[in-house]
Order: C-alpha cells, then structure tokens, then sequence
C-alpha cells in the first residue's frame, strides 16, 4: 500500500519544478506516490514533468489540464490519492530527504489525523524559520494554525469521508479548507523541525497583489456559510470572530494597501472591513483579543478601541506611501 501521496500543483514553473521534483525523489521513505498535475502551464513545464515521468514512471504520476487554478488542482489530486496519508508541495519549494519518513512514522505511533511540521522562508536575502504549535484539534487549532498546506501530512480516509473541498475558482484555498479541516480533526502531532524550504517568488501569485485580493471575502463567506450549514457556529463563534479579526485587520488589510488603483484601494479595504463588522458587530469583544500578546494584537486592540476611524487613518497613511 502507498503510503503517502505528495500532490505538486505546477503552473509555469519551469524555473523550479526540477528542484522540487527532485526533493521529492530524494525522500527516504518506501512507498510514496508523486502526483504532478500541470494547470495548463505556458512555459516548459510540461515538457520538464514529462521528461521526470519517463524517468521515474514507477515514482512519478502525471497528469495535464487546461488552466482552472490552485482549487481545481488541489481537488483534482485529493481525486488521485492511494495514499494512506496525503501531502502537498508547491512546485517552487522543496523539502529535506526524511521529511516524509518523520511525518509519517509519527503519524502512525500515534494514529494522527494531522501531522504538523516546522518550515523555512526562503528569499533572496535570508532564510527563516517559522514554528507552528503545538496546537489541539478543533478550536485551539483554528486561531493558531498557519494557513499552510504543504508543511503538513492528512489522513486520506477522513478527507475524504468528510468530503472536503477547496473552493473553486478562488484564492486562499488553502485556510478555507484548514479553517474548515479544525473542526473535522481529532488528533494532531507535531515534529520540532523544518523539512519544507518555503521559497518566495516576488511574480508568483501569493504575492500579486490586485484585485483578487477580494476572493479572500468570498472564501470567508465559504468558511462562515460551512459552520453554520454544519450547525456549528455557536460552538465555534469566538474562533471564527477571531479568524475574521485577524485576517480583515491584518492580512487582507496589508494585502489590499498594496492595490495600485486608489479606487480599488480604498473599496477592497472597505469590503473587508464592512464584512468584519456585519457578522461580527461585537468583534471589539472577542476574548482572544486579550488572551494574545504581541505587536499584532495591540494594533488590533487599537483598532478595536477607535474603529473606523483609526482603520481610515491607517489607509491615508498607507495611500500617502502608494504616491
């Protein structure tokens, strides 16, 4: 039986694929599967997968679509999954020879649901490493966890009982389906080390910053619609006001700043603002406001004691730097 399957989402990445394919193929562990699907890819990506496919048939499974996104691919691959466990890898990272042989052995001593890893950001300048948890399934989960997929392993036979999706069409799959994945988990384990090297690419899509900024209100409208259609939002209102804090004041916020167009600008930030406040009017109470220290949660506190009025200085501030 394969033991994990490792999905690599590829769309133009002739550049890197290589090096990720090859991390892949470097691995310790007997029985894995790569699956390697290629978006409809413009450049020589699909001729460097094929080249790997005649290589390694044994190792390697390729498949080739029209371009439909990173939701589509990521769907496409759970499909594909032999895997007793699953994992993903972007096609500009890679990762450390033994990282599935960890993972995997801690997932089966202790019949984990999730296994977590630490990673590394990786750019021209520096590298860093990044520690995620320890966390518990469910709730603590949901307001610690990085919205990373790739430093982590899932037991196949609980996605796809749940039959959890990513959404279609849009960016930040990857917390729609963890934030919605928390409530789902019984067990998870961590390892204590970086095995997946994080690469930033300033041209990949994460760091575009335009107008599909704004999928990330569709995608918490998607969160939001999964745990009240599941009838657990009451059990799960705090964490979900918390994730709305963190990503309407912070990320979506940062992103949006970074729009050229000052109209656009100014209206995304404003959506994600507006949403904060429509479903969570009381937000400025919310408990984790108090419980979490640091630089990021004064600036909340800040915003949550000031409202809009500080949240339209902060965007006059930012617009002037734009100029």
């Amino acid at each position: 039986m394969v033991k994990v399957s490792v999905i690599v989402p590829c769309f133009n990445a002739e550049k890197y694929i290589s090096k990720a394919l090859d991390s892949l193929l470097s691995q310790t562990l007997d029985d894995m599967e790569i699956i390697v699907i290629n978006d409809g890819s413009s450049d020589n990506s699909k001729e460097i997968i094929d080249e790997y496919y005649k290589k390694y048939p044994n190792k390697i499974r390729v498949y080739h679509q029209e371009n439909k996104g990173i939701a589509s691919v990521r769907n496409y691959g759970l499909s594909l999954v032999n895997g007793e466990y699953f994992g993903f890898l972007d096609s500009d990272d890679y990762t450390k020879s033994d990282m599935y042989f960890k993972m995997y052995a801690k997932a089966k001593e202790t019949d984990a649901d999730m296994v977590v890893s630490n990673f590394m950001w990786v750019s021209d300048k520096k590298e860093r490493l990044e520690k995620e948890g320890p966390y518990i399934a469910g709730k603590d989960m949901m307001v610690k966890l990085f919205a990373t997929l790739w430093n982590k392993i899932y037991k196949t036979s609980l996605i796809k009982e749940s039959d959890l999706k990513f959404p279609d069409g849009n960016r930040y799959e990857d917390a729609c389906f963890l934030y919605c994945l928390s409530s789902i988990l019984k067990k998870v384990e961590f390892i204590d080390e970086a095995f997946v090297s994080y690469v930033q690419v300033s041209t990949s899509i994460t760091h575009t910053n335009n107008q599909q900024v704004k999928n990330m209100i569709t995608v918490f409208n998607i969160i939001y619609d999964y745990y009240k259609n599941n009838n657990l939002f009451d059990e799960y209102k705090d964490e979900l006001e918390y994730i709305h804090i963190k990503f309407f004041l912070g990320n979506s916020f940062l992103r949006s700043s970074l729009i050229k167009d000052k109209d656009d600008r100014y209206n995304t930030i404003m959506m994600g603002f507006n949403l904060l406040n429509d479903k969570f009017p009381n937000w400025y109470k919310n408990k984790y406001l108090n419980e979490f220290g640091g630089i990021k949660h004064k600036y909340f506190k800040i915003v949550r004691k000031w409202n809009i009025m500080v949240f339209s200085w902060l965007y006059r501030q930012l617009n002037k730097m734009m100029l």
